[in-house]
């Protein structure tokens, strides 16, 4: 019984989904005359390979259980909106950023001004706020958008990643 059949415990399953991905393979023709025989090897990894896969950890990724080494909101020794903040006057000259917490430290927007146009929005919030107006409201008027989250467990709001994701929403 191959790995299919053991999951579903169906002994036949797995010669119906090879026919099936063979059919896709084979493209329109139906002809089973014509069907290729395709070999498969069974690949096992060595124990150090198998190691080396599960401790990958590229730096940058802003994400994940290891702090990535590049600077982030959390050793950046900065309060998280000092810390974005502190980005977008650096990496974002053009722009005239302004900084609002109308609801106390547990949220930021920051505004992207140019020529006396508004640009973008930036929303810095708590992973617990399921405020949707801002969004809404950038949308409806055709101003960029986008959010963070500054007290989500191993989200590390690293730099790379607050630059990319700033820049790709800048309208």
């Amino acid at each position: 019984m191959g790995l299919l059949g053991k999951l579903f415990g169906d002994d036949d399953l797995d010669r119906k989904a090879k026919g099936f991905f063979n059919s896709l393979v084979g493209g329109s023709n139906d002809n089973a005359d014509n069907a290729q025989t395709v070999q498969y090897t069974n690949y096992t990894p060595t124990p150090a390979q198998n190691a080396a896969a599960v401790n990958f950890r590229p730096s940058g990724v802003s994400w994940g259980e290891t702090m990535p080494d590049e600077e982030n909101q959390f050793n950046s020794g900065l309060k998280y909106y000092d810390y974005f903040d502190k980005i977008y006057r650096q990496e974002f000259p053009d722009y005239i950023v302004t900084r609002e917490m109308p609801r106390g430290e547990s949220y930021c927007l920051f505004t992207f001004t140019q020529g006396g146009r508004v640009a973008l929005k930036v929303e810095v919030l708590s992973r617990t706020t399921g405020a949707y107006k801002e969004r809404s409201a950038c949308k409806s008027q055709g101003i960029g958008y986008t959010r963070f989250y500054h007290n989500n467990p191993g989200w590390w709001n690293t730099r790379s990643y607050v630059i990319e994701r700033t820049r790709s929403a800048l309208r």
